[in-house]
């Protein structure tokens, strides 16, 4: 069973404020050719560690073995911060692919905001890249808390080659184990990139 847990993107697509919104325009009619422009972190996106570490991996030298694999989705029911206690159950290991599903599905398509939302907690973020996980991934924009004025949970996590997707679409996906694939466009030296992510049960 294949499962697309991506959104799609239109010109409805949710961008952060300042961000580019997402066009499409089209420059030749027949064979139809399209333009598009959008910003790198559109949509259903990965933020690679460029996102906030200049002298580190782009897009384009991510290794492929980081970003498709084994995958637990946890479901974390009812909080606004996924914290060290929701975890311990888990048995993370080394290499994992870590996906929250949280209570922002309930209420994020891909094309609204949220004034509260489900995040990671920084001791979180210390305590998963201490585990060594390979990716991170979550059900809305951000892993970051409201209130974070530092990112610092991108940077625990992007310092540490640690990989994020956000805006996962996990609505209709129950807790367990899949095969997760998550292939960017192969650009050179890009922060982020949307990206077309697959469950296999």
């Amino acid at each position: 069973m294949i499962k697309d847990i991506s959104f799609k993107i239109s010109e409805k697509t949710y961008v952060y404020d300042g961000d580019p919104s997402f066009q499409k325009s089209i420059v030749f009619k027949s064979p139809q050719v399209s333009l598009l422009s959008m910003g790198s972190h559109t949509g259903t996106h990965i933020d690679a560690p460029k996102h906030f570490f200049s002298n580190m991996e782009g897009i384009s030298q991510i290794d492929l073995e980081k970003l498709c694999g084994k995958a637990k989705v946890i479901h974390i029911k009812g909080k606004y911060s996924i914290d060290i206690c929701d975890l311990e159950k888990y048995n993370i290991k080394k290499g994992d692919i870590i996906l929250f599903k949280t209570i922002n599905s309930e209420k994020f398509n891909g094309e609204n905001s949220l004034d509260e939302y489900c995040s990671i907690a920084l001791n979180t973020s210390i305590y998963l890249a201490k585990k060594g996980i390979n990716l991170v991934g979550i059900d809305y924009m951000t892993v970051e808390p409201k209130n974070s004025e530092d990112f610092s949970v991108h940077k625990t996590f992007l310092s540490n080659k640690i990989c994020i997707v956000e805006n996962l679409n996990l609505k209709d996906i129950d807790e367990g184990e899949y095969k997760f694939y998550c292939l960017p466009l192969n650009i050179e030296n890009l922060d982020g990139c949307p990206v077309r992510c697959i469950l296999e049960k």
